[in-house]
């Protein structure tokens, strides 16, 4: 892995991942959402072969591999260029085989735009993923294209891409808006600046990126989950009284409004 990020990486990996990991607060249920919002969406591919970029402190991998179980998977590679997250992956999957006879877990400590040698010796007949999952990273970068089209190389012809950011039509962004707080519903906050996340995407947005780097893709869905009607301080400050069940009612409230959820998911599959 090469010590310098790539272009357009306002922050190093090992700088980001500490930055997030210090301040977690509400970010956690927002892993947890997203998390389950990919896992619903795996079990329904049910995918032989999946390409995680980021893997983050909170592994996919791992929920994908708990009851019921596996199903058609086979290998899951992940490409994460943070020491500590790709470490503990590497860690908890230290065998070649991953879990006793269930599918390999491989683990490639690198930025995804400068892994291909990495995985080209993993997949030397090429392009092998039936599943390329960019949860939460494209809005992290001043050249999303270049890690999607990156990442976008190992999907095979007829695999899925799933990629997740945060909603500029989230309805904490709206409310900031009608509150004379902010111009724009996508101009930067605290939160964004202290992790040099350089843009924040509406459902137009990222849609237009996947068309640019991959225009052959077909969008399947486009989803929302979570419902967040107040800043990431604010709802921390409300996590004591709303408890598991309320945190239960907010992603459902995500998914029964996604244009206004304070996350966004596009799923397309490559023809073929």
């Amino acid at each position: 892995m090469t010590n310098l990020p790539p272009s357009g990486k306002p922050l190093s990996a090992d700088d980001y991942a500490e930055r997030h990991d210090a301040a977690l607060d509400f970010e956690s249920v927002c892993l947890q959402a997203r998390q389950a919002h990919n896992l619903q969406v795996l079990r329904r591919l049910d995918p032989a072969v999946v390409l995680e970029v980021g893997c983050g402190p909170e592994r996919l991998v791992e929920q994908a591999l708990a009851p019921p179980g596996p199903g058609a998977l086979r290998q899951w590679v992940i490409v994460e260029p943070a020491t500590r997250w790709a470490e503990a992956a590497r860690q908890r999957f230290a065998r070649t085989g991953g879990e006793a006879g269930g599918p390999s877990v491989q683990v490639v400590r690198d930025y995804i735009e400068s892994a291909a040698p990495a995985l080209a010796a993993l997949w030397p007949a090429g392009p092998a993923a039936d599943l390329v999952l960019v949860s939460g990273v494209v809005h992290e970068t001043h050249a999303p294209e270049a890690l999607l089209r990156a990442a976008l190389g190992w999907l095979k012809p007829g695999g899925h891409l799933l990629v997740s950011v945060p909603n500029a039509e989230s309805f904490h962004r709206l409310l900031a808006v009608d509150m004379g707080l902010v111009e724009r519903p996508d101009a930067l906050g605290e939160r964004n600046r202290l992790l040099g996340q350089p843009r924040v995407f509406d459902a137009h947005a990222l849609r237009r990126l996947v068309a640019e780097v991959a225009p052959e893709l077909r969008e399947v869905a486009l989803d929302g989950y979570l419902f967040k009607p107040f800043t990431h301080a604010q709802m921390a400050a409300l996590l004591p009284a709303l408890g598991p069940q309320g945190v239960h009612g907010l992603m459902a409230m995500g998914r029964r409004f996604p244009a206004h959820a304070a996350e966004i998911a596009l799923l397309a599959r490559r023809p073929g």
